[in-house]
């Protein structure tokens, strides 16, 4: 379910960066609304500084679509890129992208990887190397997800997560290649474990079949016995006196 926040806005007649520095001093953040479109245009605003940041910091601002209100009318936007200040990591200048519907979007959803108390490889001293933390997706601005998960459970020492691997929503598709490393599990013990594996069956077969010969031995002696004594007492009989 795609999250909504609202935003007010007014446009922003005069630019530049001592104006830019104005607006700041003013407690509010310039922004650009990007449209496409041969006949849209590019709108040039100013939002609420501390009603920006209040969503900006929940970690999210990239999946999370903004309706605007600007001169009575709302309009459905999405942050692309956000400039903050190197000092105190604040928002200073915002650029938006305006969403038509039915047209598909696409967004950057974080990996969520889940079960990791329970990954085979993890248990056995492994170690989750994650070379990506976002994946881009395609999807309809009302179906962006939050985030998209990824079992980790049944994974080994070796084992290599791939885009192609990832639990998407319905109605979402990646915009990259299935191929991409998203992570992999790192650590010695893959080859051991398995060959250690391996050789507990190997010894379990040997005892099994021990275990089986042992029993069949007294019940071979057993059959055979009779055999013995019926030959014996044949012969008995034809010896002289």
């Amino acid at each position: 379910m795609t999250s909504i926040f609202n935003l007010k806005a007014n446009l922003r007649t005069d630019l530049g960066s001592s104006d830019s520095r104005r607006v700041r001093k003013a407690g509010q953040v310039p922004a650009v609304i990007y449209s496409s479109g041969k006949d849209s245009k590019n709108l040039n605003i100013v939002i609420d500084a501390k009603d920006f940041e209040h969503q900006y910091f929940k970690g999210n601002i990239f999946t999370t679509v903004a309706h605007i209100e600007l001169d009575g009318k709302k309009l459905q936007v999405i942050a692309r890129k956000v400039e903050v200040n190197p000092v105190t990591d604040k928002p200073e200048h915002v650029d938006f992208v305006k969403l038509d519907k039915g047209q598909d979007i696409k967004v950057k959803a974080k990996i969520n990887f889940i079960n990791q108390d329970k990954s085979i490889g993890l248990k056995r001293g492994g170690f989750l190397h994650v070379v990506m933390r976002k994946v881009e997706v395609l999807c309809n601005p009302d179906a962006i997800p939050d985030s998209v998960d990824m079992d980790t459970a049944a994974l080994r020492v070796g084992s290599k997560i791939r885009t192609g691997d990832l639990q998407l929503p319905e109605g979402v598709k990646l915009a990259g290649k299935s191929s991409a490393l998203v992570a992999s599990i790192i650590g010695r013990g893959s080859k051991e474990a398995d060959k250690a594996d391996a050789s507990a069956e190997g010894a379990a077969s040997p005892a099994a079949d021990a275990k089986a010969g042992a029993a069949k031995a007294p019940a071979a002696s057993a059959a055979k016995a009779p055999a013995g004594d019926k030959k014996e007492a044949a012969k008995k009989p034809a010896a002289k006196k």
